[in-house]
């Protein structure tokens, strides 16, 4: 076959098992197509190896040792071994060589003269069995499948830059699940934004926005709304958006880190903004503690929002509680206690996944 067909199944193959649209990735799985094609010195691997070409093509006939689950297996030590020697990382590295290699030579089964699978067995496996239906290479059958794999391709990078099978799957169902999913899986590397269509618990009112997923709760969400406002949505009788259907997107690469913050009356804001006043960052606490002057508040909280900050004499207790509201109202209070700092920051990368 031609060495295009060798690459475009191979990083369609590789895209699509291992879900990614990352183009090192899926470039590594083409090349690694052509890598079974050494054992001819006209091919692309070939004249990139020629000294392993040639001592090859003196001893075995084309598509042989080099187009077997043998040979497959060795490249899978290889791979897979220096992973573990490297101390467990780059696995994505060894998947996409792997399955680049494997498809390289398993494409070759529908040739007219098949491949030597099992070798050091001679027999060759050839599919389909009647010969006027294998491919030749460079015929317009061959051609027409190139095209027909071009095409998963494209949708493949498509679907896989934009969340996957799982988002898309999603979009479809509109079901709380998938979205947990979605966001368990990306979630701390990723803003998350929900569609949501439902109504407001209060009074009814439909809803038709997108939020930002802030903290998953089962099949709940706290989300904030363009405008900043924090809500609890979901099918629970608590939530302040009943979803009726809700469908999640990934968007800008964005790290979650969860931060403790430990106050013995000390100056709530001072601490703050030297500790979580971070350009880009969106800030939210949760937590309980003690402020050395209650009546000073003058905090009413919302009633058709989250209610994320509640004060009972000197205790305050804060669920999810944007930064920039507490320390609108909290700002000049001594407190002690223990605070869980969730600190979301996009990255300086640009452009979705």
């Amino acid at each position: 076959m031609m060495g295009w067909t060798h690459i475009v199944v191979s990083a369609t193959a590789t895209s699509l098992i291992l879900g990614t649209a990352n183009p090192a990735i899926v470039t590594l799985g083409a090349v690694s197509g052509l890598l079974p094609d050494v054992d001819i010195s006209t091919s692309a691997a070939g004249r990139v190896l020629p000294w392993v070409s040639h001592w090859l093509e003196r001893r075995f006939p084309h598509r042989s040792c080099t187009h077997s689950l043998f040979a497959s297996g060795v490249i899978a030590t290889v791979a897979y071994g220096t992973v573990l020697l490297s101390g467990g990382q780059f696995w994505q590295i060894a998947h996409a060589i792997n399955i680049g290699y494997i498809f390289g030579w398993f494409i070759d089964t529908f040739t007219k003269s098949g491949v030597e699978i099992f070798w050091p067995s001679p027999v060759r496996c050839v599919c389909p069995g009647n010969r006027k239906f294998r491919l030749g290479s460079g015929s317009s059958a061959e051609y027409g499948l190139l095209i027909i794999v071009i095409a998963l391709a494209i949708a493949s990078f498509n679907i896989n830059a934009n969340g996957g099978l799982m988002t898309h799957f999603n979009r479809l169902i509109g079901s709380p699940t998938g979205v947990t999913e979605i966001y368990n899986k990306f979630g701390s590397t990723h803003l998350i934004t929900a569609h949501i269509e439902g109504v407001r618990n209060i009074n009814r009112e439909p809803v038709s926005l997108d939020f930002t997923i802030i903290e998953a709760r089962g099949q709940d969400f706290i989300v904030q709304s363009a405008d900043g406002k924090i809500y609890k949505t979901g099918l629970d009788s608590s939530a302040q958006i009943i979803a009726e259907h809700i469908t999640a997107d990934v968007k800008k690469l964005a790290i979650t880190n969860i931060e403790p913050l430990n106050l013995d009356d000390d100056p709530l804001g001072p601490t703050l903004l030297k500790k979580f006043n971070r350009p880009g960052a969106m800030v939210f606490i949760t937590g309980q503690i003690s402020i050395d002057d209650p009546e000073g508040v003058r905090y009413i909280a919302e009633p058709y929002q989250f209610p994320f900050i509640k004060l009972s004499a000197s205790s305050l207790t804060l669920e999810v509680a944007p930064l920039s509201t507490v320390l609108t109202y909290f700002r000049e209070q001594y407190a002690t206690g223990q605070l869980q700092m969730r600190v979301i920051h996009e990255a300086t990368t640009t452009g979705n996944t």
